[in-house]
């Protein structure tokens, strides 16, 4: 049965062949021949297919021409003027043709479809429910057309609304599953998008695009030995899916994987040797490494591909502050900062570095921008209070800390670091409030503060609080 079908779709194949060529004979000839709708159909589609427009209209002309009362050959121009962007005279024919045909779905879709492009919203949602209301065969190709309209036109919402009712009519139809997925993904309903995803997978499981998407997905839920399988499945199909490369290497990189990690970024250069952002990657990975020299050496090698990669400044001014070329780093840092003076980052690290050069002033201003643009950061909230306590400030590293208490939700290290400045000012009661607190939320961490504030590591009411906790 299979190989009747298949000779039989052979052979109409080369009928309608025969049909084009002898089509384009008579134009050369300039001699009038008749062809029935059919055979006009799929000149019509032959020219679409080719992105020949301007001939597909021609066709549409002569076919009106020898069938005038043909309301396919009309629906067809109309099709031809919308991919020519002439709205105004597809609308125009279109409304026309509902007058005759009120309920035909595919003259509805389309006129739901140029109202859309003509960014009247709500009478192209009229339309299409009323294709929607008057299809009964092919209802989930019709609701998956609306649909499709919908993601190009990037509105996920709608397009979900008609998605699920042709998922509805077919599950298995796999354009639908996959639009659904992408629609789902971009909402945010990553469970949903991970459901439909794999029924996707299950009919067509080569489908590299669907696997490298379900690893952002994974990605973004931290589920990363997910995301790198997936990644994987979706390069075992296409080892030169350059994208999955990238985002694999990505995924390796925060899982502290960075040795395979850079075994990605370096594959993922061969498609882009000139990426700045990749180079940048890399150099993290040998920082994380430890391994300074080449870490600096990548990023130099991204900011001379683009010498406005902040990232790439910034990278190279933290390498320099960690192997105390002081000087030198605060010329990179500043010059991250004026590229983007909006990275809370940035000013931490210019902070840092004024500070060790002991540039009083500009470090004041570094750390309090960086606290002021990421408010809900304890890191920079610490950096700021402890920068005070280097300079003898306690009373201001304590006031400090107080202000980061309303604006970052609990955190334990900001509650030790408190501990021991008010150990430390002699506001006994109040310390052993704080390190209580702290103690109830995270005991292990306790020893950290020791490390900043070795003194108290003797005092007995501390030893006598941790012995309660142990």
């Amino acid at each position: 049965m299979a190989m009747w079908e298949g000779a039989r779709e052979n052979s109409e194949s080369k009928e309608f062949a025969g049909v084009v060529k002898r089509y384009k004979k008579m134009l050369s000839e300039e001699q009038m021949g008749f062809f029935d709708v059919s055979d006009f159909e799929h000149i019509v589609d032959h020219y679409i297919e080719k992105n020949q427009l301007t001939n597909a209209l021609q066709a549409c002309e002569i076919a009106i021409s020898q069938h005038p009362h043909s309301l396919i050959v009309k629906i067809k121009k109309a099709q031809v003027l919308i991919g020519q962007l002439k709205t105004d005279k597809a609308l125009s024919l279109l409304k026309m043709l509902a007058e005759i045909e009120s309920t035909n779905p595919e003259l509805l879709l389309m006129l739901g479809n140029c109202y859309s492009i003509q960014g009247e919203d709500t009478k192209a949602y009229d339309c299409f429910r009323k294709a929607e209301k008057f299809s009964f065969e092919d209802r989930d190709e019709l609701l998956y057309n609306i649909g499709a309209g919908y993601v190009q036109n990037a509105d996920y919402r709608k397009a979900t609304y008609f998605l699920e009712k042709a998922y509805a009519e077919n599950p298995k139809n796999d354009s639908v599953l996959y639009d659904l997925a992408f629609c789902y993904d971009k909402l945010g309903e990553d469970q949903k998008s991970i459901q439909i995803y794999n029924e996707y997978l299950d009919i067509d499981p080569f489908a590299e695009s669907a696997w490298y998407n379900l690893g952002i997905i994974y990605t973004r839920l931290e589920e990363y030995d997910k995301a790198i399988e997936a990644y994987d499945y979706a390069l075992a199909i296409d080892e030169n899916y350059a994208s999955a490369l990238f985002n694999k290497a990505n995924t390796l990189s925060t899982v502290e994987r960075h040795e395979e990690a850079l075994i990605y970024y370096f594959d993922y250069l061969r498609f882009d040797k000139n990426s700045s952002d990749a180079r940048v990657y890399i150099a993290e990975c040998y920082f994380q490494l430890e391994e300074y020299t080449k870490s600096y050496h990548y990023y130099k090698q991204a900011i001379q591909l683009d010498s406005n990669n902040a990232d790439g400044w910034y990278g190279a001014g933290v390498v320099l502050m960690v192997e105390e070329n002081l000087s030198e780093s605060l010329i990179f840092l500043k010059k991250a900062i004026k590229l983007d003076d909006s990275c809370a980052d940035f000013w931490n690290a210019f902070g840092k570095v004024n500070a060790a050069l002991d540039h009083y002033e500009d470090a004041l201003i570094a750390f309090r921008k960086s606290v002021e643009i990421e408010e809900s950061n304890a890191d920079f909230w610490i950096a700021l209070a402890d920068f005070f306590y280097h300079y003898d400030q306690t009373d201001l590293a304590i006031q400090t800390l107080f202000r980061a208490e309303s604006a970052v939700s609990e955190n334990v290290q900001l509650l030790y670091k408190l501990t021991g400045y008010l150990a430390e000012n002699s506001n006994l009661q109040l310390a052993k409030i704080y390190l209580n607190k702290a103690l109830t939320m995270n005991f292990s961490l306790h020893n950290e503060m020791f490390l900043d504030f070795p003194s108290l590591q003797s005092k007995p009411w501390i030893k006598k609080l941790i012995e309660k906790f142990q």
